[in-house]
């Protein structure tokens, strides 16, 4: 069997000890989100429904494309499962290695809680942007399509609506490690060539709690090669993580022409990225499916950089 490496057909980066391609295919439509609407959401979940169809569509990849490196997740159990199958059957079929990048949930509790998708969280993420986005913010959070899809027919979390996280209540979050194992067993077998911890970091930097962060990228460093970690708040989070000195090698977060899903503002995320001093990976380029073909490449490699 091939090494991921040597299927390789696209140029790779240096992030921590792992030679990565510089395009690795994502987990959607293949879990279902689409970040359309509910209709697609359905489609997808139709269309890949057996193993089979997903592994053609990763095998195209493959012999193709040369893309040799996929995002694997454990959030959606039952689809994940089926994706990390079809994963094995590509490598099988094409006789090549896949690299995985394995994006894994930080469970950061309060009062035995989880805590980092609360609403409250959530208020906490709009105090913070808002304070450094401003009207730019109030204006992109509220028109963002990922937004609404994400809320469907719910409102808009905002700190008028519930309280953001207290300094008090922020020194009481602690890490479930126990349960975090569990997460790390979905991976069970696999190789894993990159893990990435969560968009909880945010939510940890914005209250300070970097404490808690090197200690659990302490945890993962352990167990895998190259760490680095999901931002959904670039613009806000990345800066407090270098000044900070978080050591990851490396950050994935929102990048596309449009702005869409970039906190607190496009031009906000944008210039965090490229002030900081490690290698960052985009996700939603083609911005869910709204900004298609080469120049949704091109942004992200040739103007961002």
């Amino acid at each position: 069997m091939k090494t991921y490496l040597e299927g390789c057909g696209v140029p790779t980066e240096r992030v921590g000890k792992a030679d990565l391609p510089r395009l690795i295919m994502g987990i959607h439509p293949y879990d279902g989100i689409s970040y359309q609407h509910a209709e697609r959401d359905k489609e997808n979940a139709r269309t890949f429904d057996r193993v089979a169809k997903v592994s053609d569509v990763i095998r195209c990849a493959v012999e193709e494309g040369g893309i040799t490196a996929v995002q694997v997740d454990h959030m959606l159990p039952e689809l994940n499962r089926l994706h990390l199958q079809a994963v094995w059957e590509t490598e099988r079929v094409t006789q090549t290695e896949l690299g995985l990048v394995a994006y894994i949930l930080i469970p950061v509790m309060l009062g035995g809680e989880m805590c980092a998708y609360s609403p409250r969280a959530h208020a906490t993420f709009y105090a913070h942007n808002e304070r450094l986005g401003g009207e730019a913010f109030r204006e992109h959070i509220r028109t963002d399509p990922i937004v609404q899809y994400n809320i469907g027919s719910g409102k808009l979390v905002t700190p008028e609506t519930v309280a953001p996280y207290t300094e008090e209540e922020a020194s009481q979050f602690e890490i479930d490690y126990g349960v975090l194992e569990q997460y790390l067993g979905f991976f069970a077998g696999c190789d894993i060539l990159v893990a990435d911890p969560g968009a909880e970091i945010d939510l940890l930097a914005m209250t300070g709690r970097f404490d808690l962060i090197r200690e659990y990228i302490g945890f993962l460093r352990d167990r895998f090669g190259t760490v680095i970690t999901s931002v959904h708040h670039a613009g806000v989070t990345l800066p407090l993580l270098e000044q900070e000195n978080i050591p990851v090698d490396g950050y994935l977060t929102t990048v596309n022409q449009p702005g869409v899903f970039m906190f607190p503002s496009r031009d906000h995320a944008i210039d965090a990225i490229r002030n900081t001093k490690k290698p960052v990976i985009a996700i939603k380029p083609m911005a869910g499916g709204r900004y298609l073909g080469h120049k949704a490449f091109e942004f992200v490699f040739n103007e961002v950089g």
